[in-house]
């Protein structure tokens, strides 16, 4: 760790100056912050095997109801869209038709794309179970759902992209254009729905990663215009996991919010603010009880209904869970852009027919999100920018209804008596002993459990059951980390996981990369908390922002002969201010040649407080400075002080006082001295002075010390002291 400055301050002064470390400590205390893992690239963990994505085309043959013929071209504004003369439509029979499919495939999940229908993902068959999550309709049939002036919607299932107005937007039956791109990291295949320049335009990357069982999804919405654009865009998933493709009353909703707002039911007995029809969010209800039943488990439904987590997405992860079929998808998002999380059932004791959207008895649920929190509201688009952001849809298994999700995994956390029974699905192969799961307790952060993961890997989850102590669930905390302290997921997360992150470093280093940390490899809390670094080129630099990030380290270029000071803060919550304003954490010096350097000198005023760079002594009373000249490079320094003598004040020469070698001498109208100072070493050098009568009272007493002998050159300290009156107030006793 570099030599710290203050190491040579006489003792009441360091004693001042730890208890002022102390109280800077105790004001930034922050809570653990709950943090998505994003981002990681394949092969971070050690995987049991390592494979590829591939990517080819081919053709797939579905039954489809002759609509085309009676569509008819309408426009909204700038946007084309083809509304459906139901009229002429009439009693219809579907005949096979064929569609161009996308393919990509790693180890885990096969994911096909139809850019014919709206550039859908289709298909996300989990491998390992050979069950498509997404509902996939037998047949395309036309319903009467959709916008209000299109009035017709394709229930053809899987993954969709609405834009640019609600309920499903126009373009989810359109050709949307599309590209591929094959990489080391695996598939991207680009879909765009259009070139023009006169209305909002949305290409969406979808990314099948290589030894991942997660598909990324990344939106692109851009406006081409030269004004504000508002518009509205959901992902929209139809969702049937467990293979059968179909729903069961055992399917749960997993969301996070505590309340909904309705967007429209038929059920005006459970829900009579719907009645006619809710025209805002102001039809709501708790969740997920409501009139004694639980909504989240959709054999609790009445009628088909619609709902969004009000006032907006409350967490980063939303999805299902079929109990019943032991298999489920998450959603992981940044709630931060995507507001919006929305959830439509067609119903349980009185459901929609599927007569209406089919030819068979399959059903399914959708999961909404979106860019505005309902509905109801609309985004606004600036000239010429682009919003993107990122999402992760992946299927989840063996665990039953999770309790948290991230890009690495989903935590399912249940009590059951006095023990807890915990499930982690991993998205990635991990080898035995790779990860852990952790349990404390969240008011005195003492450890109840640990439990040490065998192998495990998208196929195959690991369940286990661990005392609770006799703690209720909702006084634990409960994380599943990896062995790099990087976290996975975690349940109800506290201040436990995130300390204060702290840099530390050597005075000097030989190479001009080198590798700051503010967390220590192995702590199993590194990397949960965003933390926000800065630095700073040399004692009079400026700070600046140099990472904000989940990892515990990174490396740093300098040059030689420079100073970098650096300092850390963690983000989560109301991140504390920052408390160390001149040093900084730690600081060290390039040194690719061997060179002395004084940066850490300083100069301190010994006044009625502790010594510090500024301090008071009261009228007519003599004061002190003290000089630290401070070597923390690796070779010795020839060291010249001069120290201007402030005006108004006199020295007293019998002050004058070394710790090594030759006391400083009065030369004129300055302090001089000089003298060697080992590399690693200090040398203290101190004189007082008496103010004449010509001081004014708060008349500020400012000098600098010019110090040379230092690598870059000559460095100035300053300090400053003022005199002041003492006076005596009466105290009146009742």
């Amino acid at each position: 760790m570099s030599k710290n400055p203050f190491a040579e301050t006489p003792k009441v002064a360091w004693i001042g100056l730890a208890c002022v470390i102390g109280i800077a400590l105790a004001a930034i205390v922050v809570q653990a912050q709950r943090v998505v893992a994003r981002d990681r690239a394949p092969g971070d963990a050690q995987a049991s095997f390592v494979s590829s994505t591939s990517f080819h085309t081919t053709t797939i043959s579905i039954p489809t109801f002759p609509y085309a013929p009676f569509l008819i071209l309408r426009h909204d504004g700038p946007y084309d869209y083809r509304q459906l003369d139901w009229g002429r439509y009439g009693n219809t029979a579907p005949v096979p038709q064929d569609y161009t499919l996308l393919v990509m495939e790693n180890a885990y999940l096969r994911v096909t794309l139809l850019p014919e229908l709206g550039g859908r993902v289709y298909q996300m068959i989990f491998k390992p179970t050979n069950h498509n999550e997404f509902y996939q309709n037998p047949v395309i049939q036309p319903t009467h759902w959709g916008p209000k002036n299109q009035q017709w919607w394709l229930a053809a299932g899987g993954l969709e992209w609405c834009l640019p107005v609600d309920e499903h937007g126009y373009e989810w039956g359109e050709p949307w254009m599309w590209s591929a791109v094959t990489s080391t990291a695996g598939v991207t295949v680009t879909m765009r729905d259009s070139l023009a320049s006169n209305r909002l335009r949305a290409a969406i990357d979808v990314f099948l990663p290589n030894d991942r069982a997660h598909l990324i999804v990344m939106p692109h919405l851009e406006n081409p215009t030269g004004a504000n654009l508002g518009f509205k865009y959901w992902t929209n998933a139809m969702l049937a996991p467990g293979g059968t493709n179909t729903v069961t009353a055992d399917l749960r909703f997993i969301l996070n919010a505590g309340q909904m707002s309705v967007h429209a039911t038929p059920d005006v007995n459970r829900f009579p603010c719907a009645s006619p029809s809710p025209t805002g969010p102001t039809c709501r209800f708790p969740w997920p009880i409501h009139e004694s039943h639980d909504y989240s488990r959709l054999g609790d439904w009445h009628d088909w209904l619609g709902f969004f987590e009000y006032p907006q997405a409350a967490g980063d992860f939303v999805g299902v869970y079929d109990t019943a079929l032991d298999e489920g998808v998450a959603r992981v998002f940044p709630p931060e852009t995507a507001r919006g999380v929305k959830v439509f059932g067609l119903g349980w004791s009185k459901p929609i027919p599927p007569e209406t959207w089919t030819d068979d008895k399959s059903t399914y649920v959708e999961l909404h999100g979106g860019v505005a929190p309902t509905f109801w509201d609309t985004a606004v688009l600036a000239p010429g920018a682009t919003l993107a952001w990122k999402e992760y849809w992946y299927p989840v298994i063996g665990i039953g209804v999770f309790a948290d999700a991230t890009a690495e995994a989903a935590l399912a956390v249940r009590q059951e008596s006095g023990s807890l029974s915990i499930g982690a699905h991993s998205t990635a192969a991990r080898a035995a002993g790779a990860s852990a799961l952790y349990v404390w307790e969240k008011a005195t952060c003492a450890p109840v459990a640990r439990v040490d993961f065998p192998a495990i890997d998208p196929a195959h989850p690991f369940t286990t059951s661990v005392s609770a102590g006799g703690r209720a669930l909702n006084q634990l905390t409960i994380v599943y980390a990896d062995n790099a302290g990087n976290l996975l997921a975690g349940h109800d997360l506290t201040r436990c996981l995130a300390p204060h992150p702290r840099i530390e470093l050597q005075s000097w280093v030989e190479t001009t990369s080198f590798t700051v940390a503010w967390a220590r490899p192995g702590d199993w809390w590194a990397g949960v908390a965003t933390t926000q670094v800065q630095f700073r080129d040399g004692y009079e630099g400026t700070w600046t922002d140099w990472l904000t990030t989940q990892s515990i380290s990174a490396t740093f270029s300098g040059a030689h002969g420079h100073t970098y000071f650096f300092r850390a803060r963690s983000l989560w919550g109301n991140p504390a201010d920052w408390t160390d304003e001149e040093w900084g954490q730690a600081f060290t010096t390039v040194l690719t040649e061997s060179a002395p350097v004084l940066v850490a000198s300083r100069k301190l005023v010994n006044g009625r407080g502790v010594d510090s760079r500024a301090s008071w002594f009261l009228a007519g009373e003599a004061f002190s400075y003290t000089l630290l000249i401070s070597n923390t490079g690796n070779f010795y320094a020839t060291a010249i002080v001069t120290d201007p003598i402030p005006a108004e004040t006199i020295v007293l020469t019998k002050t004058l006082a070394s710790d090594s070698g030759l006391p400083p001498s009065l030369a004129g109208d300055a302090i001089v001295w000089s003298g060697a100072v080992s590399a690693g070493q200090s040398v203290r050098l101190t004189y007082a002075l008496s103010p004449t009568a010509e001081i004014q009272l708060g008349e500020r007493v400012t000098n600098a010390m010019q110090i040379a002998g230092s690598i870059l050159g000559p460095l100035e300290r300053q300090a400053a002291a003022w005199p002041a009156f003492a006076c005596w107030l009466p105290v009146i006793l009742k």
